[in-house]
Formats: structure tokens, sequence, C-alpha cells
């Protein structure tokens, strides 16, 4: 199993759905695609229109082991890159954080 490659997607994070319910409907259409486009996704090989990367000099506390940090990535969920969802990759599964405006994404992953 390559560490690279998301073959697990777990959006039950309360942070994650309390900001993905808020988003507004047209944005929730868009992300559901794009959430979805992830799954069998190597991260170091994603699409440029997803815009996948990690945010340098970002990381959260590990879901899996709370004692380590992990990269944070953010994946672009709207084409006119105003909207974004933020997740960590921990052994194949893509922990959802947040979705939300594009710089509050990147200020609080």
């Amino acid at each position: 199993m390559s560490a690279n490659i998301i073959y697990r997607i777990d959006a039950s994070a309360a942070t994650f759905v309390k900001s993905y319910g808020s988003l507004p409907d047209e944005v929730l259409r868009e992300a559901k695609k794009i959430i979805g486009h992830l799954l069998l996704l190597d991260v170091t090989k994603a699409p440029a229109k997803l815009h996948l990367h990690n945010l340098q000099n970002r990381t959260a506390w590990s879901i899996e082991n709370p004692k380590v940090k992990v990269k944070c990535y953010t994946v672009h969920i709207t084409p006119d890159d105003n909207y974004k969802a933020s997740f960590t990759l921990e052994n194949g599964t893509a922990y959802m954080r947040y979705a939300g405006k594009h710089d509050s994404i990147d200020k609080n992953p």
C-alpha cells in the first residue's frame, strides 16, 4: 500500500461536518464531486485542476496517533478557486478537516 494514495475518505470530523454543511448549495454540489475524485488518487500525481498540495509549514495533530503531527493537504472544491477543503493523509485514509473559503482554509487548515 503506497503512503501517497487515498484508499479511504473519512468525513466524520465534527469540524468538517459543520464547515461542509454551511457551504452554499452550489458549492456543496461541486465539493461532493471533488471529494469523490480523491478516492484512489496519488496525492503526488494529482491532476492540476484539483490544485491539490500540502500546505508548507502547516501541520495538524494526527487522528491515528495524537502524539504526532502530520502534513495538511488542501484541494480546491470550486473551479473559481474561491473554496477549498483540507485533509490529512494517514495510512491511506484522507481525514477531512475543514471546507470553506480559500483564505480561511489556508490560515486554519
